[in-house]
């Protein structure tokens, strides 16, 4: 798995029937009945079909892999947690680049960084199509977390670089981090081999900015071999003997892997020599788990490390799924939006709709028992909360709709939830009246008994 798994949130389309209808509707094919609608579009040319416009929210995905309960039987994080006995067949090296969300930015942006307000409208529309509750308490969170508060001034750069940053985790890196730790964690019916790597070196004829690192894709480049030949298609540029060194050791790592499940040269048992500007390197890579969290820096001079950004990781994988699992019991459906919820302008690209009537209590669709557990064994969280969550009506929009609807749906929810407390108090106040009504009843009984058994005693003596 190179940059991205089953877990980010583009991986799953969610809502591909509204785009076919969508599709259908602007082809005049009837929606109703989805046999003929099919067989309309079959009638249309391919091209009429790739000529129609969808808006489809940023971060999300129109079409492709869908929970459709036969390829995909359920959600990808309870058959990866759960169905282990699939899961576990199979080895799995993953990775990632330091820079994974390179291209929502520009090359002006690049050179000259971005602002405070840009940041904002970015991240807003991320938190809004990611998740459906506590909207604006995750918003402001990702923003104290992705601020650096030794810094009095935000330069634009560092504005940028922390941007880019928090796109890049929540996207890709940490769904696929997460990935990666159910596989470790996998025992039955056999323990299958995890490895991690981190891809660090950036070209030194590349086409983006210096400062940033190596970014989304550029693995790719000594995966296939570029740096070897001359020119390979869409890697035209020239490489040093240092890379063409590197893309010889990528190769011999994923050849290995490929073959025996093993990175490593199952010929030598302890080590693997590789040479890094012309200097032999003993090195081996070892297994990841969730406990270690051992990976291979790639590069010039590759090196093991562990716990990748693991303060920065745990953000999204423990700290954002508890902040929005404890919504379902929210009351005030108007809480969970973010502040100027409907404003266009606070929003860089497509958001999903998202009026008061289509936040509804978090469920799951799929038919497998509830989790046993709400920890891992780190201690953790167990991040499954990004569960299904079911949204009555998602309509890609700019968010024009009024806050007057969302204020006078709040208003009736606070005074039905009003009303229900007020009855309850009456209801146990008038509960422990007559108890204490009883209760003095009795003490008055039983003092007038023993008033009338002194009496009696006097008489008779």
């Amino acid at each position: 798995l190179q940059s991205g798994s089953a877990l980010s949130p583009w991986a799953i389309a969610r809502n591909s029937l509204a785009y076919t209808r969508q599709i259908a509707k602007n082809l005049k094919c009837p929606t109703e009945d989805s046999s003929v609608l099919v067989e309309c579009l079959r009638q249309r040319p391919a091209q009429d079909i790739l000529n129609v416009h969808l808006s489809v929210p940023d971060h999300l995905s129109a079409f492709g892999p869908t929970i459709d309960g036969v390829v995909v039987p359920g959600e990808p994080a309870d058959l990866m947690e759960r169905q282990t006995d699939h899961f576990g067949q199979y080895d799995l090296l993953f990775g990632m680049t330091r820079i994974e969300a390179y291209d929502q930015f520009s090359s002006e942006e690049d050179k000259s960084g971005i602002d405070v307000l840009r940041r904002d409208r970015l991240l807003r529309t991320l938190v809004r199509n990611l998740f459906t509750y506590h909207l604006q308490e995750i918003f402001l969170t990702v923003v104290n977390e992705y601020t650096d508060w030794s810094k009095p001034d935000q330069h634009p750069i560092n504005v940028l670089d922390s941007t880019t940053d928090a796109m890049s985790d929540a996207l890709i890196i940490a769904p696929l981090v997460r990935t990666g730790n159910f596989h470790s964690r996998v025992h039955y019916p056999k323990k299958p081999k995890t490895y991690q790597y981190v891809f660090t070196h950036m070209s030194e004829e590349a086409g983006y900015g210096q400062r940033l690192g190596c970014v989304h894709g550029e693995d790719l480049v000594y995966v296939f071999g570029a740096p070897l030949v001359s020119s390979l298609s869409y890697f035209p540029r020239n490489f040093s003997k240092p890379e063409s060194t590197l893309s010889e050791a990528v190769i011999h790592f994923w050849s290995n892997f490929a073959k025996y499940g093993n990175p490593n040269d199952p010929f030598q048992e302890n080590e693997i020599n590789e040479k890094s500007r012309g200097k032999p390197e003993k090195l081996w890579w070892p297994e990841y788990n969730d406990t270690h969290q051992k990976y291979l820096s790639i590069g010039l001079k590759p090196k093991l490390r562990d716990h990748y950004h693991a303060h920065r990781l745990s953000f999204w994988l423990n700290l954002i799924p508890t902040l929005h699992r404890a919504a379902a019991s929210e009351a005030t459906t108007s809480h969970h939006l973010l502040e100027d919820h409907d404003n266009p302008h606070t929003y860089d690209g497509i958001v999903r709709s998202r009026s008061p009537g289509d936040i509804v209590v978090m469920t799951t669709t799929s038919t497998m028992p509830p989790l046993p557990s709400t920890t891992t064994k780190g201690g953790g969280i167990n991040t499954s909360a990004y569960a299904t969550l079911i949204i009555l009506e998602e309509r890609p929009t700019v968010a024009t709709k009024s806050m007057n609807i969302s204020d006078s749906l709040a208003m009736i929810f606070q005074q039905g939830a009003y009303s229900t407390a007020l009855t309850v108090t009456i209801g146990i106040g008038c509960s422990l009246l007559i108890l204490n009504i009883i209760i003095f009843a009795g003490v008055y009984m039983n003092r007038e008994r023993t008033i009338q058994h002194h009496v009696d005693y006097k008489e008779r003596s």
